[in-house]
């Protein structure tokens, strides 16, 4: 498979081609190239998207773009973050989650979990992206005829790159504005800068990391970087070096697109933003639905309306038209004695594969469902409703914990409803009790 790292900075864009194997990784490609424009820069990206068909794209925006939040869990399990963290940065922003896209990168190794005695926490980067940036970068590659398959944080790259090289003592990784801090093979934290005066934010981010996470900086690698930033380190006693990564002996041109080819675990296009082929096998599901409906109807019909003809002239000619049409209808299908009853057998997985909505449910209906399945005397107030095929969540807040209980308790016996378990309950800030329910809905209602 081939893998496309898309870096774009300011005044110049760089990539990076991976061909991804069984048994290794090869780098194909890798450049810099200056623009003047944004214009220029859309012309450039039109003639390597020509180059780059059915390749997967990783484009990155810059870090700066980007807010984090370091946070310790006693898992590490992706799914299990992802459902935990927006309730615990929440309260901590001051902005609402609603305004950005949430995604997280799971950091280190055992070396930089963190021990709490009874067990160890992993850390975990909280990233968010307002998604007017992300929808602003999404358009412009767009008008250059490219549909990314990830977007993800320019320093996501750099932590790729980073975990392949070998450190020790406490290092830093340099690209561009980006930083990676290292303490032997475990990375600690990743940061960007940004001033007007390029040390300046520089030397203030270095000092930042060396408090937050306890250490003293012994050594810099450099991969690339403002033309100040080495004798900015050597003015603050830190040894540098000028190190250019590379796969399989190849060097790379720019070290962090080289990263975001090899790039998996954090992906911006989620949600609405989500890759616009991702969905294609549900609309391809839906077309086959309805054409096998129609076919199937055509087939009852034509089995009905030509029986006379049937023993006019002879059964043995209508069967294998219907074998005709049904090879036709389901050309992957093995040859049938009943071609109508497997036409009809093929609808009703496909009805049940597909979900409740396949069968008329609404949003409205599933939503009436669970305002009548509510107590009268509880009083609640629901912030999130999300109907996912069979299954509803639903976020919201309530006076006490005995009330969320009542809830549950109703919407268990609801009819609607097969499943009714509460994902989290807690008490917030407002001395409300904020909770989550996952429901499973019944295949019809």
């Amino acid at each position: 498979m081939k893998v496309v790292g898309l870096n774009i900075e300011k005044g110049v864009f760089s990539a990076a081609v991976v061909v991804k194997g069984m048994r290794s990784d090869e780098l194909k490609d890798s450049f810099r190239i200056p623009y003047a424009s944004d214009a220029e820069l859309v012309e450039l990206l039109k003639e390597k998207a020509r180059d780059w068909a059915g390749a997967r794209i990783v484009s990155s925006l810059s870090g700066l773009n980007f807010t984090q939040r370091l946070v310790h869990f006693p898992f590490s399990d992706s799914k299990r973050v992802h459902k935990a963290l927006p309730f615990e940065i929440e309260d901590s922003l001051p902005f609402s989650l609603d305004d950005v896209v949430l995604e997280h990168l799971v950091i280190g190794n055992e070396k930089g979990k963190k021990d709490t005695g009874a067990k160890k926490e992993t850390p975990v980067l909280g990233i968010m992206l307002p998604k007017i940036v992300l929808r602003q970068h999404l358009d412009l590659l767009a008008s250059a005829g490219m549909d990314p398959h990830a977007i993800v944080p320019s320093f996501a790259g750099l932590n790729s790159v980073a975990k392949m090289m070998k450190t020790e003592g406490t290092v830093l990784v340099i690209s561009g504005h980006d930083l990676c801090l290292k303490d032997q093979d475990a990375v600690l934290g990743l940061r960007s800068y940004y001033d007007p005066a390029p040390t300046a934010g520089f030397r203030h981010t270095l000092k930042a990391l060396e408090t937050e996470f306890n250490v003293i900086i012994e050594k810099a690698l450099i991969l690339s970087g403002e033309s100040g930033v080495p004798a900015e380190l050597a003015e603050m006693g830190i040894a540098v070096e000028q190190v250019t990564p590379g796969l399989g002996g190849k060097p790379a041109t720019d070290a962090v697109s080289l990263g975001l080819a090899l790039s998996e675990q954090i992906n911006f296009r989620v949600g609405d933003f989500a890759y616009r082929l991702a969905d294609s096998g549900i609309r391809r599901r839906r077309r086959t639905l309805a054409v096998v409906g129609v076919l199937t109807a055509f087939v009852a019909f034509m089995n009905i309306g030509v029986k006379y003809y049937v023993v006019q002239s002879g059964y043995g000619k209508l069967d294998k038209e219907i074998k005709e049409v049904f090879r036709q209808a389901v050309p992957d299908a093995r040859s049938s004695a009943d071609p109508v009853r497997q036409l009809k057998t093929r609808l009703d997985e496909a009805r049940k594969k597909f979900g409740v909505l396949g069968t008329g449910t609404s949003a409205l209906e599933v939503m009436k469902a669970v305002t009548d399945g509510i107590p009268r005397e509880v009083r609640v107030s629901f912030t999130e409703f999300n109907l996912e095929g069979d299954r509803l969540k639903l976020q919201g807040e309530a006076a006490t914990f005995e009330s969320v209980d009542k809830i549950k308790a109703e919407l268990q016996k609801a009819p609607q409803f097969s499943e009714v378990a509460v994902q989290d309950t807690r008490m917030g800030v407002d001395n409300k009790v904020k909770f989550r329910f996952e429901m499973k809905l019944k295949q019809v209602m």
